[in-house]
């Protein structure tokens, strides 16, 4: 049993506590508030001065599924999509391909996450596909794949523009224009619509694994994830959702602020970023400030990294950059913690310092938003996962 005094309390999902008190057992948080009784058994950290806040929740990276910089061929870039639409050797479209299975828990990326605060992720195959397969939501921090996965499947990941259109272009082959992107996913839909209905007709039509997830997404049991940075390449997937009638998220979304009123009537979550990078054609109209104009049209918005795009260590100065440029603190403090976790479907456990939810906490010395601040302690369901002074001893150790 851990409880922590004395602290600065940023819940997420309610006001700021001073001089609180959070008490943890079995994992998860048992009572949170001011003068509470203290049980006896309980260990105590004093955390006067200090910042306590959620586990930071990451709605969209390649952690442990992906490596950056490794060779198209390597065994865990799905099938060649190198994540940044480089060599896809496999078809266009897969949605059939699950993350789990090239999930490395033991990735040294994933031990980043957790110095820098990140404890929940959803991680996916990367984008150089229309469709090219379904991602998962972990922790960051645990023994074995089945003790960090949540959720899996989490969702079927697609992208449009530049990635699909520039890596199978680059050989000749569809898609190698937005023409050809969007006629690919309404192919794919019209074919999975297609296979849901002769299987309800016919239970005997046998089992299509390539068109399942799609069949799970159109019922409304994922939702699709879908990579859009222009204005055009999102009214392409708003459109396909339209037609088809499935529940999506938009990813990127750099040119969103362009299109508000196509986002808010349809209500459509945003993931943001990465704004620290503006490497490609089609995100030089990038803008911290995007955060904050979606926030106040009322849309569901969050920050991203795209880890490894831009190191996930950053997502607490993304965050702060798009505060400095209009996002409400309280926004900004929810789209790293409790929003993403509404977005991907995970904040019954996560997001939020809220009795019976997971015992995921930073401590930190000052606040969340300053730039300066250091993560000085992890815990993730409960258990000491970093610890500034312990990993910094074992860390000159290994450097000696």
């Amino acid at each position: 049993m851990l409880a922590i005094i004395n602290a600065t309390l940023i819940t997420a999902s309610g006001p700021v506590i001073e001089k609180g008190t959070i008490i943890v057992a079995e994992g998860k948080i048992k009572a949170i508030g001011k003068n509470l009784t203290l049980p006896k058994e309980a260990e105590v950290i004093d955390a006067k001065g200090k910042y306590v806040m959620p586990g930071i929740v990451e709605a969209h990276c390649h952690l442990g599924v992906m490596d950056f910089g490794a060779d198209d061929d390597d065994d865990n870039n799905f099938d060649g999509d190198g994540g940044q639409g480089r060599g896809t050797f496999g078809p266009a479209v897969t949605p059939e391909l699950m993350s789990y299975y090239a999930f490395n828990p033991r990735h040294v990326q994933l031990r980043q996450a957790v110095e820098s605060g990140v404890t929940t992720i959803l991680t996916r195959p990367g984008s150089g596909k229309i469709m090219s397969g379904m991602g998962m939501v972990c922790k960051t921090f645990g023994k074995s794949r089945k003790e960090m996965v949540l959720i899996n499947p989490a969702e079927v990941k697609m992208a449009l523009g530049e990635n699909p259109k520039r890596n199978f272009g680059s050989r000749n082959q569809m898609p190698s224009t937005r023409m050809g992107s969007g006629a690919l996913l309404r192919d794919a839909f019209v074919k999975a619509r297609n296979y849901m209905q002769k299987r309800e007709k016919d239970p005997e039509t046998p089992i299509n694994f390539q068109l399942e997830p799609l069949v799970k997404v159109l019922k409304g049991e994922l939702r699709a994830h879908i990579h859009a940075h222009r204005a055009d390449d999102i009214m392409m997937a708003l459109r396909a959702s339209d037609e088809f009638g499935f529940k999506m998220v938009l990813e990127h979304a750099s040119e969103a602020h362009f299109i508000l009123d196509e986002i808010v009537k349809r209500n459509i979550s945003c993931v943001l970023g990465p704004t620290l990078a503006r490497t490609k054609v089609e995100t030089a109209e990038k803008d911290f400030a995007s955060a904050g104009i979606l926030e106040r049209a009322g849309v569901k918005v969050c920050i991203t990294t795209d880890a490894g795009v831009v190191p996930q260590e950053y997502l607490r100065t993304s965050v702060s950059m798009a505060h400095r440029a209009g996002m409400s603190e309280e926004g900004a403090i929810r789209a790293m913690t409790l929003t993403p976790a509404e977005i991907i479907g995970i904040d019954h456990r996560v997001g939020s310092l809220e009795v019976g939810k997971d015992a995921d906490i930073l401590i930190l010395d000052g606040h969340p938003l300053e730039l300066l601040s250091q993560v000085e302690r992890v815990f993730v369901n409960g258990v000491l996962a970093f610890d500034i002074d312990r990993d910094k001893e074992d860390w000159e150790k290994e450097v000696v």
